[in-house]
């Protein structure tokens, strides 16, 4: 018996013709959402280029310059002081560097009445007086000088490593910076009145 090939081979897969289709539409799609997207990058850089509003400067008068100078007599010289005290021409930066505020020392003084605060920086607490020697040669090392102080508290005794007292506040932090820069994260600053 003879077969018939020819019946088999007219039939086509439709799925791999469909697969197709998607994959172009998809890519189309991709290619029309970049192509706006260019155009809007363009259009933006085009509008801040051209249509920005920038800031006017007075014209310079290159008049002066092409014509010939003739001798001033008085009453040119003060028609041009005229014309410069219109348009004054201002030096910002010039201004700003030579300018000075002086501040009288009655204002920086505190008044009588107002507390006046020394500041302390412990940086650790230790049952064992050799822990807390330990931590005052570590920060010696860094050339910082700390003192232990002992601290009874529920019968028990410790000893606290603490630095100052500073009188500013902005010593104390910038000792504490460098502190921490070297690995010492527990210091903290308290505030002490003065009485």
């Amino acid at each position: 018996m003879a077969k018939d090939y020819a019946k088999g081979k007219g039939k086509k897969k439709k799925s791999g013709a469909s697969r197709g289709n998607k994959k172009s539409t998809v890519s189309n799609a991709l290619l029309v959402i970049t192509i706006l997207l260019v155009g809007s990058l363009i259009g933006l850089l085009v509008y801040l280029k051209w249509y920005q509003t920038s800031p006017v400067f007075p014209a310079k008068d290159t008049s002066q310059k092409a014509t010939p100078q003739k001798k001033q007599g008085p009453k040119d010289q003060q028609d041009k002081k005229v014309l410069e005290d219109e348009v004054p021409f201002y030096k910002t930066h010039e201004e700003m560097l030579n300018k000075t505020v002086e501040i009288p020392i009655e204002d920086l003084k505190l008044p009588e009445g107002e507390n006046k605060y020394l500041y302390l920086m412990p940086c650790g607490s230790f049952k064992d007086s050799q822990r807390a020697d330990e931590l005052k040669a570590k920060i010696a090392f860094l050339g910082f000088e700390s003192k232990i102080n002992q601290i009874s508290s529920k019968s028990i005794l410790w000893h606290r490593v603490e630095l100052g007292p500073f009188k500013s506040k902005r010593k104390a932090e910038s000792i504490r910076h460098r502190l921490q820069d070297s690995g010492f994260n527990y210091c903290k600053i308290w505030p002490k009145k003065v009485p």
